[in-house]
């Protein structure tokens, strides 16, 4: 479980302080499972791309962002100043997996970036045959079978709907909400079971908790878990399995239910 922002700019160094603070502030005040303790503070993680469109890990921490908040302003400082036009930030709150750095997101590997929101509940059914996994949380292994199945096909977006596919109806997940991204795309992806739960839990409580919206001006598009007040513009929600695909110069350029 987690709180996710993705957010594709035309200037990064544009982008206003308070809405990196606003998203910091769901570390503590954002919506949680009922009979849960409150909170996203099982690590931290702000990821992009630098100019020869390296993906890259600004700062990754299995700490509390609470006690790192001079190290989440300067992360972002970091972040503004590599011109990433593509970047994610992600809060965990630990559901599988040990709290330590290498179950914290976003994860990259090679030209992407993933932050997932959700549990795998039957993870085992995603087989890995190229990649190991460096920590142990469901989430890994979903960006790895992903990758695995795309390749290196540029037209990934094919492959990737019929990955999702499969999985939404083969393995019992509580959601697989996503945001992926490459240097040139960012993929939002909100979606939720209706039937499968954690253990103690209700499936009526994901429709509330795995959430997905955004935001659009003539400067960026934001994807974020649940909307930023700072952000005073129109904040749409995604419906269940709708997917959304963007690209660098801001163009919604796939939306749709898979």
């Amino acid at each position: 479980m987690c709180r996710m922002f993705g957010i594709v700019a035309k200037d990064i160094k544009d982008i206003e302080d308070y809405i990196f603070i606003q998203f910091f502030s769901l570390s503590t005040y954002g919506k949680i499972k009922p009979y849960r303790d409150e909170g996203h503070l099982d690590g931290w993680g702000v990821a992009g791309f630098l100019s020869n469109d390296e993906a890259v890990i600004f700062h990754k921490s299995k700490n509390s962002v609470i006690k790192e908040t001079k190290k989440y302003i300067e992360t972002i400082e970091k972040l503004k100043k590599s011109n990433s036009k593509i970047s994610i930030i992600h809060l965990r709150k630990a559901s599988v997996g040990e709290i330590r750095l290498e179950n914290t997101q976003p994860f990259i590997y090679n030209d992407w970036i993933f932050a997932h929101n959700g549990t795998i509940l039957e993870k085992e059914k995603l087989k890995l045959n190229k990649f190991i996994p460096k920590g142990n949380t469901d989430s890994e292994i979903l960006f790895y079978y992903i990758l695995e199945n795309i390749g290196n096909n540029i037209k990934f977006l094919p492959i990737l709907i019929d990955i999702l596919k499969y999985i939404k109806i083969n393995v019992a997940h509580t959601s697989l909400s996503f945001i992926l991204a490459n240097s040139e795309y960012l993929v939002a992806y909100r979606e939720y079971s209706r039937i499968w739960s954690e253990d103690g839990d209700s499936a009526l409580w994901n429709k509330n908790y795995y959430t997905v919206f955004y935001t659009k001006t003539k400067n960026y598009i934001i994807f974020c878990s649940e909307p930023l007040e700072s952000i005073f513009h129109r904040w749409i929600k995604l419906k269940n399995s709708d997917l959304f695909v963007v690209d660098k110069s801001l163009n919604i350029v796939f939306k749709r239910k898979i």
